[in-house]
This record gives C-alpha cells, sequence and structure tokens, in this order.
C-alpha cells in the first residue's frame, strides 16, 4: 500500500511538471491552502511548547539564584555582626591590659612630693573715691569698733589707693597687684579688712625686672634692673649696662614672681631706648601693658603652704 501511494505521489508529481504554467500555479495554491492550518497548529504548538520549557527551566534558575543571593546577604550580615563583637571584645581587651599597664607604672612610680609652697589668688576691688574716704572717716567702722577691732591707722592715714581686702586673707605688704598676668602695683600698706596699694607708675614704686628681646624662636631675657615709676603714666628702667643690646618693642617682665606662681609677671614694653654717648647706662621708658588707674578689680598672689604637704 505504502509502495503504490509512492507510486501515485511520483506520477502527480512527473504529471505536474507537463501541466501548463496556469495548472501548476493553481495547483500550488491549492496544496499550500491545504497545508497552512497544519503548518500554522505546528507553529503555535512550537512556540507554546518553547515558552512552557524556558519558564520551567529558566523560572527555576531566577528563584533559584534569588534564594541563593537572600541566603549570602544574611551571611554576610552574621559575619558583620561577629566581625563588630570581635572588634569591640580586642578594644576592652586592650583598654583592660592598658589600665593594667598604667597601674603598674604608678605602683612603681617614685614617689613626686608635691611643693611646699604654692600661690593662692586672692581677688580684690579697688575702692571708689567716695568709699574710700567713707572707710578712711570710720563712717563704715562702727560695727568693728564696738568689738574693739578697728582698722590699721596706716591705711586709713594714707593717701593711696584702697582694696577691699587686707589680713583676714592673708595679704601682707609688698605683695605685687596685677590684672591678668600683669603686674599693675604692690601693697603698701595692709590692715585689718583692706589695704592700700602703689601703681607701678607712682614715683613710690620700685620692682627688680629683667629685659626680654622677641624673636622668632621666643623669648630671649636679658639683663636684669629696676622699674621706677616716673610719677605720671609710665615707668623708667635703670641699672641696665650700654652693652646690652635694647631697642624699642622690648618687653619687660618682673624678675621675682610669688611662692610657687610659674608665670612670668609682665611689667609693659620699651617705648623708648636711648644711650647718650659716653653713657654707661641705658635711658629706658617702659610703657604699663594695664594702665593702673583704670583698674577696677585686681588680684593678688599671695604664697602659702600646700595643703597637700599638711595633711602628709
Amino acid at each position: 500500500m505504502s509502495k503504490l501511494i509512492t507510486i501515485l505521489c511520483l506520477l502527480t508529481a512527473i504529471g505536474l511538471g507537463f501541466a501548463p504554467p496556469n495548472v501548476q500555479s493553481w495547483l500550488r495554491a491549492a496544496i499550500r491552502d491545504g497545508f497552512l492550518p497544519g503548518v500554522t497548529l505546528v507553529a503555535a504548538t512550537q512556540q507554546s511548547v518553547a515558552r512552557q520549557l524556558q519558564q520551567r527551566f529558566v523560572g527555576d534558575d531566577e528563584q533559584q539564584l534569588a534564594e541563593q543571593i537572600a541566603t549570602l546577604k544574611s551571611e554576610l550580615d552574621s559575619l558583620k555582626k561577629s566581625l563588630r563583637r570581635e572588634q569591640l571584645a580586642r578594644r576592652e581587651t586592650r583598654e583592660q591590659k592598658f589600665l593594667a599597664l598604667q597601674r603598674h607604672d604608678e605602683e612603681r612610680r617614685p614617689l613626686d612630693p608635691p611643693p611646699l609652697i604654692v600661690p593662692q589668688v586672692v581677688e580684690a576691688n579697688v575702692l571708689g573715691d567716695e568709699l574710700a574716704a567713707s572707710w578712711r572717716r570710720g563712717k563704715l567702722l562702727d560695727r568693728g569698733k564696738s568689738n574693739g577691732v578697728v582698722e590699721a591707722s596706716l591705711v586709713l592715714e594714707a593717701s593711696a589707693k584702697l582694696l577691699d581686702q587686707g589680713e583676714d586673707s592673708g595679704l601682707a605688704a609688698d605683695l605685687p597687684v596685677f590684672a591678668g598676668s600683669c603686674i599693675v602695683g604692690k601693697l603698701q600698706h595692709v590692715g585689718h579688712w583692706s589695704s592700700t596699694w602703689v601703681p607701678l607708675t607712682d614715683k613710690r614704686f620700685a620692682g627688680r625686672a629683667r629685659l626680654a628681646r622677641v624673636t622668632k624662636e621666643g623669648l630671649i631675657f636679658g639683663s636684669d634692673g629696676v622699674l621706677i615709676g616716673n610719677g605720671k603714666d609710665a615707668c623708667r628702667l635703670t641699672k641696665i649696662r650700654a652693652t646690652e643690646p635694647v631697642s624699642e618693642g622690648d618687653e619687660v617682665f618682673a624678675l621675682e614672681t610669688p611662692g610657687g606662681f610659674e608665670t612670668p609677671l609682665f611689667y609693659g614694653t620699651v617705648t623708648r631706648a636711648e644711650l647718650v654717648d659716653g653713657a654707661t647706662h641705658w635711658d629706658l621708658e617702659v610703657r604699663p601693658a594695664i594702665d593702673p588707674q583704670s583698674a577696677r578689680s585686681v588680684r593678688i598672689v599671695r604664697p602659702m603652704v600646700n595643703p597637700k604637704r599638711l595633711a602628709n
């Protein structure tokens, strides 16, 4: 049967070869139209199968990939947390070792006893002229007189400026009076509650001082001298030899400071430096860093025995 069908197909093909062109075209169109639904169905079937296969295999791969990514993220978060815990533990261990070493060093450190004398700063206010006059006339001392305590006569009789601190605050004569780190004068007479002080521009003021040159490397201290008030608004620095290099702008500091006070106290700046021919010493004028006449609140540094030494 199959051979017969094959022979018929061959004969039909041979016959179509000898048929007229219009007949061949008609037959081809008929055959194509007959097979078109089947061909369309086969193509659609192939596309549907391909889509199903793609969704089945590729979809599974995408889902697996997403699951793998989620798993990796979770593991990464866990590693980060673990690393953070280890870092904190190492830091705590280092701090403990450091504290242990510090305690060990402190236990073996040689004794470093505190200094015997330390400075104590006493705040004081400058009494105005009217208030100072009332104080000196005894108008404010009735309570003291009734208790048998009166102010020192030297304080009441003097004409110098008055401060509202005295022996009850541990003050003593000749202690420097300063504002900030600048000396503006020194105590003259000290009473029980008040004191007089002399501004550094006063002719009665005299204090040991030393020069300091300002360089790129810092201050270079020079010769020592004596600072004396000129009775106006400046001072004279005396006893500086002519061999000492001096120029305007050099600074002047106190040679001595109260016990335990490490910071050098500042007087002012050289505003005039003259050296006459044949002179053995400089003629120097010093302008105070702070005008003592304008001071309203000052400080006095007094030396005292260190409480830590007394406790020991």
